[in-house]
């Protein structure tokens, strides 16, 4: 293993893939359409805001917008659920309190049971609530940042080098051993 060089690279310059909205016109130069210039962060972020989805759809991430409604989706309806079963034991907890006397027992479920299913039901719609809020959240940052780094370009020069070296730790010992470069 001492002797091992080897060179990974990324792209070879002849496969390189070119999006949509960029054109080469020759070896050096670069033309970027106009949707790269005027693309606004701020803008993403608002769409987002006012309608879950849509900063994705104006950063043309187009596969994202799925994700962001069965997101939103899932987590609504898990608290719309969770509210309607808290409801029930609520209204089930209450009546069996309630009559005179109080019943210990109703439905084949004991007056224990019943406030546990009540409690834990309303803790999980709470939960999901939060969750819900929280990815709304989550989708404005990422059509925010997704808006910022509409135009950041990654070099072609993608290496990444492993060489055998002499390394020389603290005590001034020669050490053999192997380096690795990341070039980016």
């Amino acid at each position: 293993m001492l002797f091992i060089c080897q060179t990974l690279q990324a792209q070879p310059i002849d496969s390189l893939i070119v999006e949509a909205d960029t054109l080469i016109v020759s070896a050096d130069t670069l033309s970027i359409d106009s949707f790269i210039l005027d693309h606004s962060p701020r803008k993403a972020a608002m769409y987002s805001a006012v309608f879950p989805g849509m900063g994705q759809i104006y950063n043309k991430k187009y596969w994202k917008v799925p994700i962001v409604y069965a997101g939103m989706g899932a987590l609504i309806y898990s608290a719309i659920w969770n509210g309607r079963q808290y409801t029930f034991y609520f209204d089930k907890y209450k009546y069996m309190t309630e009559t005179d006397p109080p019943l210990d027992e109703w439905e084949g479920q004991s007056l224990r049971e019943v406030e546990w299913y009540k409690d834990s039901h309303l803790r999980y719609r709470n939960l999901f609530i939060i969750f819900s809020v929280g990815f709304y959240a989550l989708q404005i940052v990422d059509a925010n940042v997704d808006a910022h780094l509409i135009d950041y370009d990654i070099s072609e020069d993608l290496t990444l080098t492993i060489d055998p070296a002499m390394l020389q730790p603290y005590d001034n010992t020669t050490t053999f051993g192997l380096r690795c470069c990341l070039n980016f």
